[in-house]
């Protein structure tokens, strides 16, 4: 009976133990929680600035500040392929599009992360906390369906240790870099492209070819699910004036 005592016991003290960090790590580990939104705060703060660079990084062809456009209505639409020939096809400007968005959108959100993070740190602090911060560095990963953010911020908060976060978007931006790859690829081998056959292949996308006088093609394609438009421009197999194939 002593024995069954003792066991009991040491049941109920286990639990009392971890209730108490259970609870302690609910109220401690992210205030990262935004009650308002019902997830974490620093990851949430990182989603919503991923969102807008994705958006805004789209309409530039992943360019933060393109410096070799073409101005259209007041936009610059940067080459993503390019020749100043007649009869020649283009060359492509960017060979690894998907790589170099995701660099562009870790320059365009690097301020944002860093701020998001000592954000989250002074609202632990201000609840009284214990807090040790450490320094922050994450990689972007453009995946289908989703823009992933992986963080490592080694923090403790209390006796707690807590190095990994991830924010994550839903976006088409993969599958929009997918399609513009055909079209390059079109244009480098063509000097044109089949956007029909690209439509039937991708039917969530609308995809525009506007001509302008002098040669050049801007791409537009839009996704109907979503309000992402990714923009683009492309020089190939142009004509002299006075000749229109």
């Amino acid at each position: 009976m002593i024995k069954r005592g003792q066991v009991t016991i040491f049941i109920i003290v286990g639990i009392i133990i971890a209730s108490v960090v259970l609870i302690y790590l609910i109220v401690a580990r992210p205030e990262f929680i935004d009650p308002q939104r019902g997830r974490p705060g620093f990851e949430g703060c990182v989603e919503d600035s991923l969102e807008v660079a994705i958006n805004e990084l789209a309409l530039n062809g992943g360019y933060i500040n393109p410096d070799f456009f073409y101005l259209y209505l007041g936009q610059e639409i940067p080459y993503l392929c390019y020749t100043n020939e007649f009869y020649d096809t283009c060359v492509v400007q960017e060979p690894f599009l998907k790589q170099h968005f995701e660099k562009n959108i870790k320059s365009r959100i690097s301020k944002n992360v860093e701020e998001c993070y000592k954000n989250s740190i002074d609202e632990l602090r201000s609840r009284g906390l214990e807090v040790s911060e450490g320094s922050v560095d994450f990689d972007v990963a453009i995946r289908p369906s989703e823009v992933n953010v992986t963080i490592n911020a080694p923090t403790n908060i209390g006796t707690s240790s807590f190095k990994k976060f991830n924010a994550k978007v839903n976006s088409p931006i993969y599958d929009m870099l997918m399609i513009s790859t055909s079209v390059l690829q079109y244009e480098t081998k063509l000097g044109d492209s089949d956007i029909s056959s690209l439509m039937a292949v991708y039917p969530d996308y609308i995809i525009n070819k506007l001509k302008q006088g002098d040669g050049t093609k801007i791409y537009v394609i839009e996704s109907k699910v979503y309000e992402t438009k990714f923009q683009f421009a492309s020089r190939s197999l142009a004509w002299p004036a006075g000749y229109d194939i």
